[in-house]
């Protein structure tokens, strides 16, 4: 065999080694990102249970304003008037009531119905209804509010033996730490979002009076306030409360 001969065998032989090394990393690979995939499945099916859809009803007052009057000279709560046009000077229109109807998410912290989620969601609400994910509905009360930190805890009646979302500790999250968020986005039931912490201690964004915010890239749409975001373990270490942008 000669010279030239040789460093082919060589050559090919290194290639072959070079094919095997780089289908060994591949499917290590593949096979990382299989275990975080499902580490993602196996928090959805135990967090899911524990998010439930939050449906709140509300009497609103119209307030009456100026083009709620018959004429021009309503607009001028003057005795004046009333003296020179007396009962012809016609009253202001009385406001009127109306419903208004919301919704949003929260998540269960005791298998006996009590829930946390948003002031915003629940804190003017004259009736509340939540609904599980099997599909079960329950009305609740309001337990307390805290419209400075824009959370709430509210208590669904006459249910018990309920999933319960644990709680973690948000001071140990790290920024790049993977989360999911679980809400009802433009009230489609039970949605899961994943992505990163963005950044810790968010203030001065003009939400609340007491901001300590985790910014995340898991996408929050209208809906979503008062679910949870959670960590790798499971565990709820925030609300999910505004989207900024």
């Amino acid at each position: 065999m000669t010279q030239t001969s040789w460093c082919f065998v060589v050559l090919v032989l290194c290639l072959a080694c070079f094919h095997s090394a780089l289908a060994s990393t591949h499917a290590e690979d593949i096979s990382a990102i299989q275990g975080a995939s499902q580490a993602f499945t196996r928090i959805a099916k135990s967090a899911i249970p524990t998010v439930v859809f939050i449906k709140v009803e509300q009497t609103v007052e119209a307030a009456a304003g100026p083009f709620q009057y018959n004429n021009p000279f309503e607009l001028f709560e003057d005795n004046v008037f009333r003296r020179f046009f007396g009962h012809r000077f016609p009253q202001m229109k009385p406001s009127k009531k109306y419903h208004q109807t919301g919704w949003g998410s929260g998540f269960i912290i005791s298998d006996d119905g009590y829930i946390l989620t948003n002031h915003h969601v629940v804190g003017e609400a004259d009736k509340i209804v939540v609904r599980l994910k099997d599909g079960r509905e329950f009305e609740a009360e309001i337990v307390g509010t805290d419209p400075k930190s824009d959370v709430a805890l509210i208590k669904a009646k006459g249910v018990d033996n309920l999933p319960v979302l644990p709680l973690g500790d948000s001071e140990n999250l790290e920024i790049g730490e993977w989360v999911m968020a679980i809400g009802n986005p433009f009230g489609l039931s039970h949605t899961l979002t994943v992505g990163v912490v963005s950044a810790k201690g968010r203030t001065s964004v003009g939400i609340t009076d007491y901001e300590d915010f985790i910014q995340t890239g898991a996408a929050i749409n209208p809906g979503n306030s008062g679910g949870p975001l959670i960590n790798l373990r499971g565990e709820a270490i925030g609300i999910n409360s505004a989207i900024f942008s």
